[in-house]
């Protein structure tokens, strides 16, 4: 296809033991070529996960995910064209993934870079040299966003990422690269009556396992033997409770949980 996520990043105070968590829970694996006072950054294979000091001035959670296109240049022109409230800018030479930012026309993030100028560095250069495939991978990128329909039509006019059929019972619009879905959900105050109120932007990411009791046993062994690569639970008290549905409601997977972190992670195995 003409694009690819190829990664998606998340900003941590504690970084390097989230990049554990993902490396023991779900396999990925970093690069010999890693920048630790940077970020930690693993991969499957085909997606990237970076995972980012929170600095100064900066959020928590999953942040933002990135598109590798052939040509740059066709975006930018799609954009201008069609969708006047999206924009790009150049981004600092020193990342490793992407050479543009940019934003949809509600103000999702987006990292940009084209393969014909590839600069890619550390896991996302091991993984333009040599694919792996893993039994577990990278899925999903979901965000909550006002004007969910319109973004849709951004992304499949601008990326002509391809819309798939979910369950009916899932909110929202779902694309695909052919490997990783873009699920944009819709936000208003009132779909979060009995829980605290989420603010618009990335909602979850979601992984593909070869088999989900054999991983639902993996994870509980891992929280077994390390507590610092134990999930923050769902659910346990009565507010926690209606989140936890929340999120089930508006996954697309089978199986619901979160990192250490408390980022929510949406798995299957189908």
């Amino acid at each position: 296809m003409f694009a690819q996520i190829n990664h998606m990043a998340m900003i941590s105070p504690h970084y390097a033991a989230l990049g554990k968590f993902y490396e023991a829970v779900f396999g990925l694996k970093t690069s010999a070529n890693a920048r630790p006072s940077q970020a930690v950054t693993v991969g499957d294979g085909c997606v990237g996960l970076n995972i980012i000091p929170r600095r100064d001035g900066y959020v928590g959670g999953i942040d933002h995910f990135g598109m590798l296109v052939d040509e740059i240049a066709p975006v930018l022109a799609r954009m201008q064209k069609k969708h006047p409230r999206a924009n790009v800018v150049k981004r600092p030479s020193a990342r490793p993934f992407a050479q543009y930012s940019g934003h949809d026309p509600d103000g999702n993030v987006f990292d940009l870079a084209q393969k014909k100028a590839d600069t890619r560095k550390d896991v996302y250069a091991d993984i333009a040299a040599s694919a792996w495939a893993q039994d577990r991978y990278l899925n999903k990128f979901a965000i909550r966003t006002m004007n969910a329909e319109a973004c849709a039509e951004f992304y499949r006019d601008v990326f002509e990422l391809e819309p798939v059929n979910r369950s009916s019972q899932a909110p929202g619009y779902h694309l695909t690269d052919g490997r990783v879905t873009l699920s944009i959900l819709p936000w208003s105050i009132p779909v979060f009556e009995g829980m605290s109120i989420k603010r618009p932007g990335p909602d979850h990411i979601g992984f593909h396992v070869e088999d989900l009791a054999a991983f639902k046993q993996h994870a509980s062994d891992v929280a077994g033997m390390n507590p610092y690569l134990a999930p923050v639970p769902l659910g346990g008290s009565p507010e926690s409770d209606v989140r936890a549905r929340f999120f089930a409601r508006h996954a697309t997977g089978k199986f619901q949980m979160s990192d250490r972190d408390g980022n929510w992670i949406d798995i299957t195995d189908e």
